[in-house]
């Protein structure tokens, strides 16, 4: 049931995403990028989505899944979460204890990602952000693609904790 509403909920960010009627119009956003032009709302979302592949990777590479496996976790960098819902899905690995980089590697992400999250609440326009998302194809395929990266972190998430738990029980 789980792999079904996940594929569901694949394919329904995938049609969002390639539904937008800002196909064939330019974007501006990857120049204010590099010019450092952007909101702090525009920065965050950016810079999750850049977070989110390293963050799934780390933990490809702590279960011992296959390199190529792994390296396409970072292929959600380019491709995003669209990417990342596949390989999730049809994931068999087992999760494993992090290692100790590993957790002071993802612990130091969250704090990042808190911290940008933070930053754009307090000194971010949203109605900018709000703007761009129907002005600009970039920013609204990247809105989808964050929400694709959060369902299947959320999932992640979830799961781990389930095997946590089961092993705690099991345990005593």
């Amino acid at each position: 049931m789980r792999r079904r509403l996940t594929w569901i909920i694949w394919i329904v960010l995938v049609a969002l995403s390639a539904s937008s009627p800002l196909w064939g119009s330019e974007s501006t956003f990857l120049s204010q990028v590099v010019k450092g032009q952007l909101d702090p709302t525009q920065w965050f979302v950016f810079n999750a989505l850049g977070l989110f592949p390293l963050y799934f990777f780390i933990l490809a590479r702590n279960d011992q899944q296959p390199l190529l496996r792994s390296l396409l976790y970072l292929g959600g960098m380019v491709l995003g979460g669209f990417i990342i819902f596949p390989l999730e899905v049809t994931s068999q690995s087992k999760p494993q204890p992090l290692t100790k980089l590993n957790l002071s590697l993802l612990v130091s992400m969250d704090i990042l990602f808190i911290g940008l999250f933070i930053w754009a609440l307090f000194f971010g326009d949203w109605s900018i952000y709000r703007e761009s998302y129907h002005t600009d194809l970039f920013v609204y395929v990247m809105t989808w693609d964050f929400f694709a990266f959060f369902a299947v972190l959320a999932v992640k998430i979830i799961t781990s904790l389930k095997t946590y738990f089961a092993n705690i029980i099991h345990q005593t």
